[in-house]
């Protein structure tokens, strides 16, 4: 068992973590800097579409050895596709020359409709296969409710067969409403008429027809009362079993109860399947890897750079409180932040254990924190959660969350479940942190752009990725985090006057197209809470507010095209389907995300799209120029110069080709100077660009 740990210990840890891998990756000064340019990637929820666009704009990344220089990779729901792509296939074969292979994004692309893939008959016999896995799955988990049930009316008719009780209530129902029937009929005409003629006399009274509902009230909850007495009353007489029975009823309850140890709901909910089919499509090459332990992941003190090459994983969920009775989430469809990481997991509200010692949560596997990430349907649905809907989506086993370890619970509790109580919890939306085990789903249930993480670890460099579904762009994730962020951290995301993103994403119908892709906003802290020396908390205000570092918020969008393929382009077929993709699917690149199913040409459109969008991030005109696995490293502390003071990356130079593979920036500057300003570099074709 593990004590509950503070969010103090939780970034203690982690600092050690990110020192030491920043050491082995780039070395000791860079080490040193951690505080300073500590940097974050984060991955929108959105489903394949989030994970497709996600692929290429980290594609691109990594190119410029961005990707590595990362400390911290927070993705939410879709977005934790890629991450899991990015973990798994790096801690299996590195990230030299690994990543995005050729083969490894063909076999993603043959895999966009994960849920049933393949074609022809193969494809038929997958969809076969997810009826038939869901219905399945639908029977195992009334198992649970069907123990609770078999339990209470077994007893009843145990009792019954072999006359252990009599008891005749419909006899003494009926002689109980024989009674009663004259006085309520009587009662309620009088009561009826002086309440409607006091209506009708005193229409603008205020209180005359109130005091009659309550003595309306009054009578209804006398009557009901009355009901309890005939079902006393029909007990005529009640024996004592002997040994045999006994012991049968004994044996019986027993077993029952034994199972309903093992009606484990992760074990029978629909959430399995849904968590082999996300593994076989972004996992499939990571091998042995594929259902890594997450505390295996991030281990810098490990010889092997594969071990540690990718950034550490802040996988988002949301912890579900449907009946939290602590006053700080009163007045508020209850939820808090879920972290699933190496190191710790847990939320502020309930605490945070060591991932690797404690129970639940040392079994827990990289492609099922992925899964609950992406938990989108789910009883419990955080700020978006609905009583009836709870009982509809229960009832139909419509359940991808899941029930773990409660931290405040685990140093108390024996590590026993008696689960059929937790189909009802669910059923009625009785799910808290009063219980032992809680409730995690989809992070976008609480904050759809895996940010907060990142804010709360004062990250100096955060890139946002937005490729959640706003086909109005209403930017609706943006004002969550923003509002927050302001509220929770005491952080204002503050936009530049030339980069407020409504402005300059948002499509005018006149012209179709968003004017830019990111947008660039400085983070200012408002307040926040110090310790005095005598260890009480205060909130300390900056007027003003003190810049702490830059936000880059990148949507989503498509700006106009520059030109046309060359005709040789037709001939092949994704480059000619993806020109056309926007012409004839007006909606992208915000198509529903209810549309898991992507086809060839939809997925490599999506892709494309994300790689142009960081080709624009970056400044870069043309990618094809660097069509290299790897063209060279751009410092972190450049990175950040270039959003916070428009430093171009790569200056008036024309773009390298893919012989200066390698070489820093200050040899590819040196050779643009020496060529001059009008002289391009061999190899710079003009492309299409979307």
């Amino acid at each position: 068992m593990s004590a509950k740990n503070t969010y103090s210990d939780v970034i203690a840890a982690e600092d050690e973590l990110l020192r030491e891998r920043r050491r082995k990756i780039m070395g000791d000064d860079f080490a040193a800097d951690l505080n300073n340019n500590r940097f974050g990637l984060a991955l929108s929820g959105g489903g394949i579409r989030s994970a497709t666009i996600n692929l290429g704009i980290l594609k691109t990344l990594h190119k410029f050895g961005i990707l590595k220089q990362a400390d911290y990779l927070s993705t939410v729901s879709g977005g934790g596709y890629t991450g899991a792509y990015i973990q798994a296939t790096t801690k299996e074969r590195g990230q030299d020359g690994k990543l995005f292979a050729t083969e490894h994004l063909a076999y993603m692309r043959s895999h966009g409709e994960y849920l049933f893939p393949g074609t022809g008959l193969e494809k038929i016999w997958n969809q076969l296969t997810l009826v038939v896995a869901f219905l399945i799955s639908f029977l195992m988990s009334l198992l649970s409710p069907a123990i609770l049930v078999t339990l209470v009316v077994g007893s009843y008719f145990f009792c019954d067969y072999y006359d252990l009780i009599t008891v005749n209530f419909m006899d003494a129902l009926q002689h109980h409403w024989q009674w009663l029937m004259p006085e309520l009929l009587y009662g309620g005409i009088v009561i009826f008429v002086l309440h409607y003629l006091l209506n009708i006399a005193q229409v603008y009274k205020l209180d005359s027809s109130n005091l009659f509902n309550h003595l309306e009230t009054l009578v209804v909850v006398g009557i009901l009362s009355t009901f309890g007495w005939p079902l006393v009353k029909s007990f005529q007489s009640v024996k004592s079993p002997n040994a045999e029975q006994l012991l049968f009823f004994v044996t019986a309850g027993f077993i029952l109860v034994l199972m309903g140890l093992f009606t484990n709901p992760n074990a029978t909910s629909f959430h399995r399947f849904y968590r082999k089919q996300l593994a076989d499509a972004y996992l499939h090459f990571a091998t042995n890897n594929k259902n890594i332990f997450l505390h295996q992941l991030c281990q810098p003190q490990s010889d092997e750079a594969k071990d540690y090459l990718a950034p550490y994983p802040l996988i988002n969920t949301c912890l579900n409180l449907q009946s939290s009775k602590d006053p700080n989430f009163q007045g508020a469809k209850a939820s808090d932040y879920f972290l699933l990481s190496p190191l710790y997991c847990g939320a502020k509200l309930v605490g945070y254990v060591p991932t690797e010692k404690t129970i639940g949560y040392r079994q827990m596997t990289l492609p099922a924190a992925v899964t609950i990430s992406a938990a989108a349907v789910n009883p419990g649905l955080g700020a978006y959660s609905n009583k009836l809907l709870s009982i509809l989506l229960t009832v139909f086993n419509l359940r991808l969350g899941f029930w773990t370890w409660n931290p405040l619970k685990i140093k108390t509790s024996w590590p026993l479940v008696w689960w059929p109580f937790y189909f009802f919890y669910e059923l009625f939306g009785r799910i808290g942190t009063d219980k032992k085990m809680i409730n995690i789903s989809d992070g976008g249930h609480i904050e759809n752009l895996g940010v907060m993480e990142l804010l709360r670890r004062q990250c100096k460099l955060i890139v946002s990725v937005d490729a959640g579904a706003d086909p109005k762009f209403t930017f609706a994730d943006l004002e969550n985090l923003a509002v927050r962020a302001r509220n929770e951290l005491g952080i204002d995301i503050r936009f530049r006057p030339d980069n407020i993103p409504e402005d300059i994403m948002r499509v005018n119908p006149s012209h179709g197209y968003s004017r830019k892709r990111f947008a660039v906003a400085d983070l200012y802290q408002l307040w926040e809470k110090v310790c005095t020396d005598e260890g009480e908390e205060k909130i300390v205000h900056y007027p003003g507010g003190k810049k702490t570092g830059v936000f880059v918020y990148v949507k989503s969008t498509v700006t106009a095209p520059t030109g046309r393929p060359d005709d040789a382009a037709f001939k092949d077929a994704f480059q000619y389907g993806t020109y056309k993709y926007k012409i004839y699917n007006p909606d992208f690149p915000h198509e529903s995300t209810a549309d898991q199913f992507f086809d060839p040409i939809q997925w490599e459109s999506y892709f494309q799209l994300g790689q142009f969008i960081a080709g624009d991030i970056l400044g870069v005109d043309n990618l094809n120029d660097f069509d290299v696995e790897e063209a060279f490293t751009i410092p972190l502390d450049e990175l950040y110069r270039h959003f916070d003071e428009d430093m171009q990356l790569f200056g008036a130079m024309a773009l390298p080709t893919p012989s200066v593979r390698g070489r820093g920036m200050d040899d590819l500057m040196i050779d643009a100077a020496q060529q001059g300003p009008d002289q391009e570099m061999e190899g710079t074709p003009t492309e299409y660009k979307m």
